[in-house]
């Protein structure tokens, strides 16, 4: 092969590799362009922008008069980009120091030094997302952005401020628990917790873009998605009458060293919940919300169930409150296996005295009688009050409530008159109070509630309408005979702590030993007091029940929890105009009743307080007279005076009276207040100087 022919033979082995690598390249466009499109589309956008949510701002939760118990504040989470391009090195080690200074003048937990060496040594880590802070408010994070390096602007100083809300509770613990929480683990609580989906909102989500120094900021392409804040809840909570419920049950469980315990207040017309205090001993001794015992504590409630046994009792007509029943002294049955907390002075008392002063005894052993060979119509009873199922609350509860029937694996001979006191059962605080609030209610039991409405922007959404669960629990006599019973526990009996007020009281007491946690019985050193009831007592407005765990020494409900509701009961009636009779109003007279005495004074007073007045006997120039009304005006009658002779003072004031005596040489005795209604002296009779004369004095 010569020479030309091999040079050619390259030439064109060299000219087929370009056309085989050009195909190839077109062939890779037409690949990339056609076919592999989307993906690589896809690849850069993830690569350059992303979306990211922007959270709604979750609504707030009101009290009845529209103030704030839980609301959402801005906070921001504060970073720093350390290695950001647009800082170069001179720059940041001319003002790291000025700035760590202001660092340290804001957020305490470094001094000044510290704060160097902590940017100074991100810096040279490269840390590009720095934590410098979090839960910092608006004003701060704002004046931040004047700082050293970051006054540089939004991405080339290298600061980053995120937003967040953070919950705040503007009334500190004034019913935390009740107002719970929702937190990013998923525990949901109180009223947090139950509307938590109306309280979100909607995110929101937005596309960004990774620009210059690897800050992301938004893209404006008009598909981004606004955020629709969360709806606004307003409960039917008195934030006065809340606060009085909590203070006056913190004092009396600091006072007795209890455990723990709850207060409710209810409208007994609507169910609506006025307050609802629930407190809890710390290992430090202090007290603190962290469970919502008047929903979640179900246990026996003791004697405040008697009334339930009585209702039966009398609407079965198997008793009258007169009837007269062995209670035994009051001393252990061995039958029942009972015993009354105290003795009693007598064997026989009637169902009155009974339920007065809460036999154990005596209840026991009358539900035993009727209701032995019939246990089921005795529960009856229970169930019309709901006591077997938990309400439909607007807060959920974590359990149900335990009411036996004889199926139930544990019934036994005695749980048909331990249940009559108040045993063998799991209910709630709640539960209880709704059944006394029924009896003040004509009858009607009432579903609770809590929330009244759902706004958004101020805009109704949901109104809460008063819900009856049941529309009569009782005949009307058996309900007089009820409410009989309640007002003597108050008059007479364990409730004495509320007798004598400005208004008046009708409930019971409870005492009750307290399960033991293997379910092995009760520990008799472990008590439970409580005292459920409603007021006035005539026309019942509110019920109320307040129960104590555990104190440390007195454990009567009368003595311990009583006193708690006195203190509600007695805020609310001081404040509320409604409550209070009004007043018994007589004749009462046109013009002020006017003491005898000195002319000049009395024409001095009348004619300042604008009130006519006629000389109509004796000398216009009289020192000294009497009145007597003439419709619209007074008439002053001249009371003659003889320094000779001693001066009628009846009808004076005693500072006139002593003067007219004493310038007569005459002793004066005084008895009583008020003007002379009796001189021992006779008027008009001759003065003896030296003479004593007794003056009595009336109102």
């Amino acid at each position: 092969m010569n020479l030309k022919k091999a040079i050619l033979l390259r030439s064109w082995i060299a000219f087929a590799l370009v056309l085989l690598l050009a195909m190839a390249v077109v062939w890779q466009i037409v690949e990339l362009q056609f076919t592999q499109k989307d993906k690589y589309i896809a690849i850069s956008k993830n690569q350059s922008t992303k979306w990211r949510e922007i959270q709604a701002s979750r609504g707030n939760i009101y009290a009845e008069d529209g103030s704030l118990l839980a609301t959402s504040i801005p906070k921001y989470e504060l970073r720093m980009d350390t290695k950001v391009e647009t800082v170069p090195d001179d720059t940041f080690y001319r003002y790291v120091m000025p700035l760590s200074t202001l660092m340290a003048q804001h957020f305490t937990e470094r001094n000044a030094l510290e704060w160097r060496n902590y940017l100074v040594s991100a810096r040279k880590r490269g840390d590009r997302y720095l934590l410098l802070k979090r839960d910092v408010d608006y004003t701060t994070a704002k004046a931040m952005t004047s700082w050293p390096i970051f006054n540089l602007g939004k991405y080339k100083g290298g600061f980053i401020k995120i937003e967040k809300f953070k919950r705040e509770l503007p009334f500190g613990w004034l019913a935390m628990r009740t107002i719970g929480y929702s937190n990013d683990a998923g525990v949901k609580v109180g009223l947090e917790g139950s509307y938590d989906s109306l309280l979100t909102g909607t995110v929101g989500k937005r596309l960004e873009q990774r620009i210059y120094g690897g800050v992301w900021k938004p893209v404006e392409d008009g598909e981004e998605t606004e955020p629709h804040n969360g709806l606004d809840v307003y409960t039917t909570i008195d934030n006065n009458i809340q606060d009085v419920a909590e203070s006056a049950l913190q004092r009396c469980m600091i006072k007795n060293n209890a455990d723990r315990g709850c207060a409710i207040l209810m409208e007994v017309e609507t169910g609506a919940i006025k307050a609802i205090a629930n407190l809890t001993k710390n290992q430090d001794n202090t007290y603190t919300e962290s469970d919502n015992y008047a929903i979640n504590d179900f246990s026996d409630p003791g004697s405040t169930f008697k009334l339930i046994s009585a209702m039966a009792l009398l609407e079965d007509k198997h008793i009258k409150v007169s009837d007269t029943i062995d209670i035994n002294w009051g001393l252990y049955d061995q039958t029942l296996k009972m015993e009354d907390s105290h003795p009693h002075p007598m064997r026989f008392a009637n169902f009155q005295y009974i339920f007065e002063n809460s036999s154990n005894v005596g209840i026991g052993r009358t539900v035993q009688k009727y209701y032995k060979n019939k246990p089921n119509q005795f529960i009856k009873y229970a169930l019309n009050l709901g006591l077997d199922k938990p309400f439909l609350f607007d807060i959920k509860t974590r359990r149900s409530p335990l009411f036996k029937t004889p199926k139930s694996k544990t019934w036994s001979h005695l749980s048909l008159s331990h249940m009559s006191i108040g045993y063998e059962m799991e209910v709630s605080p709640l539960q209880i109070l709704s059944v006394y609030n029924a009896v003040a209610n004509n009858g009607k039991l009432m579903k609770p509630y809590l929330v009244s409405e759902v706004k958004s922007f101020g805009q109704m959404v949901k109104h809460t309408t008063p819900v009856v669960l049941n529309p009569k629990v009782c005949s009307d006599s058996t309900l007089k005979q009820l409410r009989f019973l309640l007002e003597s526990v108050v008059q007479k009996g364990t409730g004495k702590s509320l007798k004598g007020l400005d208004y008046t009281v009708a409930g019971k007491t409870g005492t009750a030993q307290i399960a033991r946690p293997d379910g092995r019985g009760y520990d008799e050193r472990m008590h439970k007091a409580s005292f459920v009831g409603y007021f006035p007592a005539d026309k019942p407005k509110y019920s109320c029940i307040v129960v104590i765990n555990t104190p440390s020494a007195d454990y009567y409900g009368g003595s311990l929890a009583g006193p708690v509701v006195k203190e509600i009961a007695d805020k609310i009636y001081s404040t509320n105009l409604s409550l209070h009779k009004p007043l018994k109003t007589g004749k009462i007279p046109s013009l002020p009743e006017v003491k005898n005495g000195n002319r000049q004074d009395i024409k001095y007073v009348l004619n300042n307080i604008g009130i006519s007045s006629h000389q109509i006997q004796g000398s216009a120039e009289g020192e000294w007279v009497k009145s007597e009304y003439n419709v619209q005006s007074l008439n002053l009658i001249e009371i003659p005076v003889d320094v000779q002779l001693v001066p009628d003072v009846k009808g004076m004031g005693l500072r006139d009276a002593i003067y007219l005596l004493e310038n007569r040489g005459l002793k004066v005795q005084v008895q009583g207040y008020g003007h002379v209604v009796y001189q021992s002296l006779l008027a008009n009779s001759k003065v003896v100087k030296g003479a004593t004369i007794l003056l009595q004095l009336q109102p």
